[in-house]
């Protein structure tokens, strides 16, 4: 199954990678090739990373500024010639890559998704509901032993796997932690618990708040429905068994 989907690659994470090994090769060409004095090739350096950085991340939007600093960069680079000139302009691409990484990086963090299936950000219902059914039927208890989605504050939880037993939570606002709710497996005993899976460690669950792969699925569809909602039917239960056995699932 193919979902359309944000990269988990970090934003920004190619231009500093780019930066990353302009920077290394042009430190080994200043240590590699000898010169009486190391302060200018390393003030260069220095300056290059600084100006790069500096065009990229916090120039202002003027568009007489970027031929400006070309014209200047061109000029700087010629003039200091040998050692030092290879530095200011090593220093000058690698320090523009920073500045183009950190620029990804800080807008990514100002767009939030609308929809996150762990950790996996998706932008619309549809590329959600794909991904985290697919999930859910992927639980198996051990590696895959847990499903989290998010949309705003509300969140979706799973612990379990499919055909061992599944613990279901939900909330509309996660940051509130005596409001969630847990899903009820009707004709169940009270007083019987049965031991849930949940990756590393297992989770000593009451049966009756033990659920099969229907009834999860039912309860996912409607949170993908109806994140927010806040009124729940008869099979949701809120109260000190909620907020337990979902510490249970950590």
């Amino acid at each position: 199954m193919v979902v359309a989907a944000k990269s988990r690659r970090r934003p920004g994470m190619d231009s500093l990678i780019i930066g990353g090994v302009v920077l290394i090769a042009t430190i080994a060409v200043m240590v590699l090739v000898p010169t009486e004095q190391t302060w200018p090739k390393v003030i260069a350096l220095l300056a290059g990373i600084a100006v790069g950085v500096w065009l990229v991340r916090f120039a202002p939007p003027w568009r007489w500024l970027s031929p400006v600093v070309l014209v200047l960069f061109i000029g700087v680079w010629f003039a200091l010639g040998g050692v030092p000139g290879i530095a200011w302009f090593g220093g000058f691409i690698a320090g523009a890559n920073f500045g183009a990484a950190w620029t990804k990086a800080v807008k990514h963090r100002m767009v939030k998704a609308e929809w996150t299936v762990d950790d996996l950000e998706l932008n619309t219902v549809a590329e959600a509901r794909k991904a985290a059914n697919a999930a859910l039927k992927a639980l198996d208890g051990k590696a895959g032993g847990r499903l989290v989605v998010e949309h705003g504050a509300a969140r979706f939880e799973v612990a379990g796997g499919v055909g061992l037993g599944m613990v279901c939570h939900r909330n509309s606002d996660a940051s509130d932690e005596r409001s969630w709710a847990v899903l009820v497996r009707p004709g169940q005993p009270t007083d019987k618990a049965v031991e849930v899976p949940m990756g590393d460690v297992k989770g000593l669950i009451p049966s009756r708040l033990v659920n099969e792969l229907g009834p999860v699925e039912a309860a996912l569809a409607d949170f993908l429905k109806n994140p927010g909602s806040s009124s729940l039917g008869p099979e949701w239960e809120t109260g000190s068994d909620a907020e337990a056995t979902r510490l249970t699932t950590h």
